[in-house]
């Protein structure tokens, strides 16, 4: 209940923001004299139009999310595959100019997790997303699977790593939280709601695992982009689909 109260009160805080800025738009509208000010106030109705569309969108998604992860039966789910496919998609449909979607198989084999294909897909589809909202003209986002056995909890590691400005060190936490936009300068207004790293953490805990962000550096200690790593437990040896 605590938590469907504090989801609660940040929607209403999220949705009053355009509200009150189209309201304010609608009152000053009959006012103006020039068709260059009446140009102006259209241009931002339609953004604040554009930012509840949007925000509707994710906050039902929202809602459907925990009633997908708990009526879905899990099953065993061959990250390769399922990665390989998504990034297909993402590259048959590549826009001039837009970052290129690579893969990188894990070496000698598969990985198994034992989860839910649908918000699984979510979850890579919402880091690829991010990390290509990052990255410079035609630059490319690289998606490789790896194994760290080490950790023997959560072995399988998918890494989604961008060649963008990299994440402000004090926001490295704060951009899995719900309504966090940062945005880089010149993406389009209302694009983003905030919630889809929010998504992610929701949709990977729930499979038991983590997501983190770091900053890869250069050799002159640069930053050379950033890195949304997310650790999950391998399916069972002999575990069928």
């Amino acid at each position: 209940m605590d938590a469907i109260e504090r989801f609660a009160a940040d929607v209403a805080h999220e949705i009053k923001n355009p509200l009150t800025s189209i309201r304010s738009a609608l009152e000053t509208l009959p006012l103006v004299r020039t068709d260059s000010q009446r140009e102006k106030l259209t241009a931002l109705l339609q953004q604040d139009v554009r930012r509840l569309d949007r925000l509707i969108t994710d906050i039902s998604n929202a809602s459907r999310l925990d009633a997908e992860l708990n009526r879905d039966r899990p099953r065993t789910v061959d990250l390769t595959v399922l990665l390989g496919e998504i990034v297909g998609v993402y590259e048959a449909g590549r826009k001039p100019g837009e970052a290129a979607v690579a893969f990188e198989p894990l070496a000698g084999g598969h990985a198994m997790v034992v989860g839910r294909d649908g918000p699984l897909g979510q979850v890579f589809r919402n880091l690829i997303d991010n990390a290509r909202s990052f990255s410079p003209p035609d630059g490319t986002v690289r998606v490789s699977l790896a194994r760290d056995d080490l950790d023997g909890a959560r072995p399988v590691r998918v890494r989604v790593d961008d060649d963008g400005p990299g994440v402000p060190p004090e926001n490295l936490e704060t951009i899995f939280e719900r309504f966090y936009t940062s945005r880089p300068r010149g993406t389009a207004f209302g694009t983003n709601s905030g919630l889809g790293l929010s998504f992610v953490r929701q949709i990977v805990e729930a499979h038991g695992g983590r997501v983190w962000a770091i900053n890869r550096t250069r050799p002159d200690g640069g930053v050379a982009g950033a890195r949304l790593e997310v650790a999950l437990p391998a399916a069972p040896a002999g575990r069928r689909p």
